[in-house]
């Protein structure tokens, strides 16, 4: 059993709320091909970069379980033409790859290496054509 992760994207016009029913309809899924459940998260209402179709927004999920390689293949071909997921990808899991996604979104946003004004600190920018 490898441990995998799967992320779906609902139409958030198809699914009341967040999807919380739906959802627990894939943990059942997943269970039922023999996959043991490790988190189930919803990443609420997003909007797309680029449209997928004529959906400009959708609702997020991100699904951890171990399942076999062939149970993931049966989940993606269950929900490949089920008008409800706008997109379902599912890839090997690595642990604490996504730690930073889960903090709240105050601890993610202002860290002090995230800024870089060392670097203007050195030559300026402003008077370039002058030198």
């Amino acid at each position: 059993m490898i441990k995998y992760e799967a992320v779906f994207i609902l139409d958030p016009r198809k699914v009341e709320g967040n999807g919380e029913e739906f959802s627990a309809g894939i943990v059942e899924q997943i269970q039922a091909l023999g996959g043991k459940m490790h988190r189930v998260k919803c990443l609420d209402k997003r909007v797309f970069a680029r449209p997928i179709g004529k959906h400009k927004t959708g609702v997020y999920w991100d699904f951890v379980a171990e399942m076999s390689p062939g149970s993931v293949e049966k989940l993606q071909d269950k929900y490949r033409l089920n008008k409800t997921v706008l997109r379902l990808a599912a890839f090997k899991f690595v642990e604490g790859q996504d730690d930073e996604v889960f903090k709240p979104r105050e601890e993610r946003l202002f860290k002090e290496e995230n800024f870089q004004d060392d670097m203007f600190e050195e030559r300026s920018y402003r008077n370039y054509r002058s030198r």
